[in-house]
């Protein structure tokens, strides 16, 4: 017989998940040993012709052959009957828990570190395709909800909300779970909350505030994740560790909402575990005090120090003085993005004016009044060591979106409501701050064993890069595309240098240690170009800050530091760099979490103008998305959408749409990306009709390794040819892919005709192979086209001028003529072989002589 047991205080996960271990094991028996909930016995009380349970004098021992195990792995805390069983070990034990465990994991235990045991069953019941009916779905529902909280708990995972939606799918009754779930806590709950928040305090480990607290009862409590929840709403705690004390046993409850400390780690040292926010252990025999000075302990070790101003905000501070007109302080917001500047006298803040500000004078034609008569004098700031909290709580006072930062009294950066999120949400620190240093330390090996892959001749570059920032005595930064593609291990050969200096200069010193290099400098971009003789390039830049007089022009340039220039570039995943200076070679810098967003596949742009300054960045983020099979980030979507429909592609040139738009026809996935293009609205935006473009792969796939050409001939094959010829006068192409275009026209509109095997081979024996086989996919000219290319396959003319002479005929155009003859008799099938071609050639001739 086998029987499923749970814990004695059986709460709704375990009466789920003993619900759910029946559906998987049809045969076996639920059994209740101890005393539910109050509210479980509510349950119960109505489903009682649902909930067959079996008592504990029922059951003959000697019949027992199997024990599913539910929300516990130790039979011992399963009442009486657990017991006993654990003491016959010929009866076999199945373990479904997702608390914490300390051992090693057997066949036949199932322990995970989920929200709800319940998850677990959920899906092996999904695994096994197994029915449930309506009254199942929603009583294990009701466990997974109970358990996390409403899904709301940290300890609640990507997998209970999986399984959730599961049982949804089949027939659970939110108004029934929400009626079992909305109930006060029971009485030794709301004792035991009490002294967790009477025993409760705030401690703080260098600089890192923990709440602590400990409690204890006789008997055992469930719902320990409810009350960790509320003890954390009540107290605003960023981290905490709770103590109880129940029976003989000391649980361990850590929670984090994620800029604290990561709690599993702590907790593993108890024998728990769990993830980064959410933990607990169970200690037997242990004593409270002795526990929580090993707690403490445990802590201070592994404190790090929280997140300060210093490490979030941006700096240099872009400044005016309070005599500058507001005409002039409008460019500066305009070129810069900023919806406010401080305004500084003698490096001390006497003032913020806003963009709003600026726009209401301006708009009253105050354009040449001084910034002094408009700005705010009454500046809220924030010192440069005040805390993450200390920045949102000043936010919300006074309902601002940046603060001045000051240290003695001077303005050295500035934080806004986007640096505090994306602290918040995992965006980087700046590299000059010594967490941000330790992450860059502690992953530059990797980046290490990653250059030393790269090929010799790179790595040679690299190395003279170096020798010659030494020499220089300046900074030096590998950026951009070269790596990103060498974090993703994709090969690359775009090699883009960005010196902290003069970047001209740079190159100079730089080709005497590659002379086989040819230089090429642009003063008014403060960049340089070296060439190599294989074609191969690198490019060297000064940092600098480029800004757009409007949408589309080319970049106005002004100097900046690093992470100025860094900001400047389309996507965060190209706004990455890589210290090449020998103390610090291999680090690397990434201010805008492009790291973070090449893990989770995401294009993402820096700032929301980003597609208003550049249109072109639009093609190249569906490019760089459909090439690394990355999804663009949500609000980089959107920016897209809203971008196209307020006609910002009108700014952009012809030429660099057509370069941006050909660069994808190059690409191993163009056909994903053409498709993106037609769904985005970014083709009828720009051609102003809805084209017929083909992008389709599966009529497309067996040409992804043809040439440009032949790929953009395919792509406007469906249309006709007035369409194709409107369509060339929104495109600038080279000569040479234009003439291939027309061709194709003008062989289309020839092939409608009926043609000879003979002037088949007139109009298509010089055109390319490629434009041939795309005029092939046409379904209206397969047949022709096939039967001609079978024919002139079997063309194997031996003949030529020279061996004419010899037979006797002339120099001059009846050469050419026989010649054309000869190739027509092989079409048409009159001649099989060398010798007939040549006795045919001899007839002609003797019949003329």
């Amino acid at each position: 017989m086998d029987i499923i047991l749970a814990h004695r205080q059986i709460d709704f996960d375990a009466l789920a998940s003993m619900v759910a271990a029946q559906k998987i094991y049809p045969n076996s028996v639920l059994v209740m040993d101890g005393k539910p909930n109050v509210y479980v016995q509510d349950f119960l009380a109505l489903s009682k012709d649902q909930l067959r349970f079996r008592k504990v004098q029922d059951i003959n021992l000697n019949e027992v052959t199997r024990v599913i195990l539910v929300d516990t792995h130790e039979l011992q805390r399963a009442g009486t009957l657990g017991e006993k069983v654990a003491r016959i070990p010929q009866v076999e034990v199945e373990i479904y828990d997702h608390h914490p465990y300390a051992g090693k994991l057997e066949e036949g235990m199932v322990i995970e570190p989920v929200g709800a045991c319940a998850t677990l069953l959920v899906e092996k019941l999904a695994a096994l395709g197994l029915p449930l009916s309506s009254f199942e779905a929603t009583l294990i529902a009701i466990g997974i909800y109970d358990d996390t909280g409403s899904l709301l708990f940290d300890s609640t995972t990507v997998r209970d909300v999986r399984a959730v939606a599961y049982l949804l799918e089949h027939g659970a009754n939110l108004g029934v779970i929400a009626e079992y779930l909305r109930r006060p806590l029971a009485d030794e709950q709301k004792e035991l909350l009490r002294q967790l928040l009477a025993h409760g305090q705030t401690e703080f480990f260098d600089g890192l505030p923990v709440y602590l607290s400990c409690a204890e009862t006789r008997d055992y409590v469930g719902g320990l994740a409810l009350l960790a929840h509320q003890v954390g709403e009540f107290e605003g705690a960023d981290t905490l560790f709770l103590l109880v004390k129940m029976e003989n046993r000391v649980y361990l409850v850590g929670r984090s909402k994620g800029r604290g400390l990561a709690v599993n780690g702590l907790v593993q040292l108890f024998g728990g575990a769990g993830h980064p926010r959410a933990a607990s252990a169970t200690i037997k025999d242990g004593e409270l005090s002795v526990i929580m000075k090993q707690l403490r302990s445990a802590i201070q070790s592994r404190a790090i120090r929280p997140h300060l101003v210093r490490d979030m905000m941006s700096y240099p501070v872009k400044t005016v003085s309070p005599n500058m007109r507001l005409g002039e302080v409008e460019q500066i917001l305009l070129r810069y993005g900023h919806t406010g500047v401080p305004v500084t006298e003698n490096e001390r803040l006497v003032g913020i004016i806003s963009r709003r500000d600026v726009d209401k004078a301006i708009k009253h034609g105050l354009q040449h009044a001084p910034v002094k008569g408009f700005m705010t004098t009454k500046v809220t700031t924030v010192d440069v060591e005040a805390s993450l909290d200390e920045v949102q709580r000043l936010m919300v006072l006074h309902d601002i979106g940046r603060l001045p930062v000051i240290e003695e009294g001077n303005l050295v950066g500035i934080v806004s409501r986007s640096d505090v999120l994306r602290l918040i949400h995992g965006g980087a620190v700046p590299i000059e701050t010594q967490l941000a240093r330790e992450r860059s330390v502690a992953m530059r090996q990797d980046i290490l064993d990653l250059i030393e892959r790269l090929p010799e001749e790179i790595r040679k570059l690299l190395e003279a890069v170096r020798a010659t920032a030494e020499e220089d005595g300046c900074a030096v930064y590998l950026v951009g595309g070269f790596v990103r593609d060498l974090l993703m291990c994709f090969p690359t050969q775009d090699l883009d240098f960005v010196v902290e200096g003069s970047g001209g200069q740079f190159a100079r010193a730089l080709m005497q240690r590659i002379p086989n290099g040819k230089l090429t400098q642009h003063e008014k971009f403060g960049t340089a170009q070296i060439i190599f003789p294989d074609g191969s390039h690198l490019d060297i830049a000064s940092t600098r800050w480029e800004y757009y007089s409007f949408p589309g022009a080319l970049p106005q340039v002004e100097e900046s530091c690093l992470r100025e220039d860094l900001f400047r570039r389309d996507f965060t995943i190209n706004s990455m760099a890589i210290c090449l200076n020998t103390e610090r070679f291999g680090e690397l810098v990434d201010y805008y979490g492009g790291k973070r967003d090449l893990q989770q596949g995401q294009i993402r742009f820096l700032h929301n103008i980003s597609f208003i300054d550049d249109p072109t960045r639009m093609l190249r983020a569906i490019r760089f998305a459909e090439r690394y099979h990355f999804d663009l980030a949500r609000e980089t979507l959107e920016a897209l959408y809203t971008a196209v429909n307020a006609g910002v592609l009108a700014t952009l040139s012809i030429e660099r749409f057509t370069e941006e738009i050909l660069l994808i026809y190059k690409e191993k996935n163009y056909l994903a990306m053409g498709q993106t293009l037609i769904r985005s609205g970014l083709y009828k935006a720009w051609f102003g009709d809805d084209y017929d473009w083909d992008f389709n792969l599966e009529d497309v796939q067996n040409c992804v390794n043809w040439p440009l050409d032949s790929r953009w001939l395919i792509s406007i094959a469906k249309m006709d040819s007035a369409e194709i010829e409107k369509l060339l006068g929104r495109v600038c192409l080279n000569r040479s892919l234009r003439d291939v275009t027309l061709t194709f026209i003008h062989l289309r509109e020839s092939l409608r005709e009926p043609l000879t095997l003979s002037e088949m081979d007139l109009l298509l024996a010089k055109i390319q192979k490629n434009v041939v086989m795309v005029l092939a996919r046409d379904e209206r000219f397969h047949k022709k086209i096939t039967t001609y290319l079978e024919a002139s396959r079997k063309i194997k003319m031996s003949l030529n001028g020279k061996a004419l002479v010899q037979m006797g005929v002339k120099e001059g155009p009846e050469i050419g003529e026989i010649l054309d003859k000869v190739r027509k008799a092989w079409l048409q099938g009159q001649i099989h072989t060398s010798e007939e071609e040549q006795a045919i050639v001899r007839q002609w001739v003797y019949s003329h002589s």
